[in-house]
């Protein structure tokens, strides 16, 4: 039998069988790592404890490694996902990446969720949890891949399995019962998510970024490998809004914002001679060295689908379309394009 060489981070070289697993290689070196183990690690890349190890540098991976935080966050996504749909049978779930700070999943549900939903979820994640299902993964073939999720009712999961390059795998990962498409990797088992994790807020966003498609609703949430790092990190948040600027330019009388003018600003008198002694002050540094012009401030939402920003910032974005539009919604003579307020200046000067 052909044999694979290992090496570990304290420079010593094992081999093993060929099929060899990670889990396999966690338990020959103690039973204790093994229970510990929640991924491995080969020349750098994160790979399930189930995967047979290839040669090259390997890491044994626990909760407690800084490579394990993406897998919690991760997993939690997945058990969010199973927890929406155990408590709203019918809704549709589409992507869920793991992102800076946390994680979202994206959701099609005929009444979008609210802020109050939030709790019952965080429940039955805990739930889910608790029942320490074991992460397994299939690979399926693509022609089952579209049958078992059109019977589902999976209309966006059929689509992505579509948009996945032949020459790819389809992988599915299993929690229990629960399913759902994925690239993985995942940890060994849902129990090891722990209940450091908090959903934070709920957005509107377009499938796959695309204002001509219908409006999902994300969920945000986080997750951390310990309480104490969860606490830190919400507290580094509840600071942060103390001094929002939007907080303090209404205290301090500079400006203030109203649901009749979303994304725009109300100047008030103080607020505006500071604005424009900022504005005199960088024209005078600048003078000679870079010409100013001006963008509008509203844009086509294709411009900043072109420039990224939609698919980054759609969520806090101010979009809007014509009057006409809104009131004749039957007429395909109307001009329905989506419109958004900037939310930075760099799309539109790129066009003078």
């Amino acid at each position: 039998m052909s044999q694979v060489s290992l090496t570990f981070p304290d420079g010593s070289v094992r081999t093993y069988d060929a099929g060899t697993t990670g889990r396999d290689v966690a338990e020959s070196i103690s039973k204790s790592l093994a229970k510990k183990s929640v991924a491995i690690a080969i020349d750098g890349t994160v790979r399930d404890l189930s995967d047979p190890v290839v040669d090259g540098q390997i890491e044994i991976v626990t909760r407690t490694d800084p490579k394990a935080l993406e897998l919690i966050r991760h997993d939690a996504a997945h058990v969010m996902a199973e927890a929406v749909q155990e408590l709203w049978p019918g809704t549709q779930v589409t992507i869920g990446p793991v992102i800076e700070n946390g994680f979202y999943y994206d959701f099609a549900k005929a009444e979008p969720f609210t802020p109050d939903d939030l709790p019952k979820i965080e429940k039955r994640m805990k739930e889910i949890i608790q029942r320490n299902k074991p992460f397994t993964k299939e690979v399926w073939p693509r022609n089952k891949a579209r049958e078992v999720f059109a019977a589902k009712g999976e209309a966006y999961k059929v689509e992505l399995v579509d948009a996945i390059p032949e020459d790819q795998d389809l992988k599915i990962y299993y929690q229990g019962d629960w399913f759902d498409l994925c690239r993985g990797p995942h940890m060994a088992s849902t129990g090891q998510i722990g209940t450091a994790f908090k959903l934070m807020k709920v957005a509107g966003a377009y499938w796959r970024g695309d204002s001509n498609n219908v409006m999902l609703t994300r969920i945000y949430g986080t997750a951390f490998a310990e309480q104490e790092q969860l606490d830190n990190y919400l507290h580094i948040l509840a600071e942060a809004e103390k001094r929002d600027h939007r907080k303090l330019g209404r205290e301090m009388d500079l400006f203030h914002f109203q649901e009749e003018g979303p994304g725009v600003v109300f100047w008030h008198g103080k607020g505006w001679r500071m604005f424009q002694t900022l504005t005199s002050y960088m024209r005078r540094r600048l003078a000679g060295t870079y010409e100013e012009v001006n963008a509008p401030q509203v844009l086509d939402a294709s411009l900043w689908e072109t420039s990224g920003h939609w698919g980054w910032y759609q969520e806090n974005m101010f979009a809007v379309k014509s009057a006409y539009a809104f009131t004749h919604p039957k007429d395909e003579g109307a001009d329905n394009r989506v419109f958004a307020l900037k939310p930075m200046n760099c799309p539109g000067h790129v066009q003078i």
